[in-house]
């Protein structure tokens, strides 16, 4: 099995959803795969620095406390990763929607850390993400548009583009039409594991 791989997706795509049913499928066929949720690591490591945030307040904080909190989160995972004996995903996204633009959900400090072996976009329809952005009671999802989301998906694949290039990990566009997770979870497992 591919021991880390990044698995990412705009807001919507069902990404952690898709990831859990990977872990699911994975257990029933004797394989271990672990997924971590780096926003998730984020969120703990600002409550250790006496911030109280939800996960969706980061990326309102400034570009400087964002980049130091990922490396942070970088090395916290890698920690994980060596108690895994499987695969690990990292579940996180390649931009963040920031009040200064879009950053970069794992820039070159972070990539150097997590050293993924592939990199997997969730993606679905603009309508999809925006219904279920909309259902989503848990999160603070900003009001957009259709074309943002579209404006976002594109970004979310140069990013991801860039990553490739950066570390040498192909990209894999997996899609994530209503009620398909299982099979798109399906064709991320076989990804994971090398014949």
């Amino acid at each position: 099995m591919k021991k880390l791989v990044v698995v990412t997706g705009i807001p919507g795509t069902g990404k952690t959803t898709v990831c859990n049913e990977v872990e699911k499928i994975a257990e029933k066929r004797g394989k271990e795969v672990k997924t971590v949720n780096f926003g998730t690591v984020m969120v703990e490591l600002a409550k250790k620095r006496g911030k109280e945030l939800h996960r969706d307040d980061i990326r309102k904080h400034s570009i400087d406390f964002q980049q130091k909190l990922q490396i942070e989160a970088a090395k916290k995972i890698m920690e994980k990763a060596k108690n895994v004996k499987g695969c690990l995903i990292v579940d996180t996204h390649m931009v963040v929607r920031t009040q200064e633009g879009y950053f970069a959900g794992l820039p070159h400090r972070v990539l150097q850390i997590l050293n993924p072996e592939i990199f997997i976009l969730i993606e679905a329809t603009p309508e999809e993400i925006l219904t279920r952005r909309f259902k989503d009671a848990d999160r603070k999802r900003d009001k957009i548009l259709e074309e943002e989301v579209l404006e976002e998906l594109s970004f979310s694949r140069f990013f991801a583009a860039s990553c490739a290039s950066l570390t040498g990990a192909p990209v894999k566009i997996v899609k994530n039409p209503d009620g398909k997770q299982v099979e798109a979870a399906k064709e991320i497992l076989k990804l994971l594991v090398e014949e």
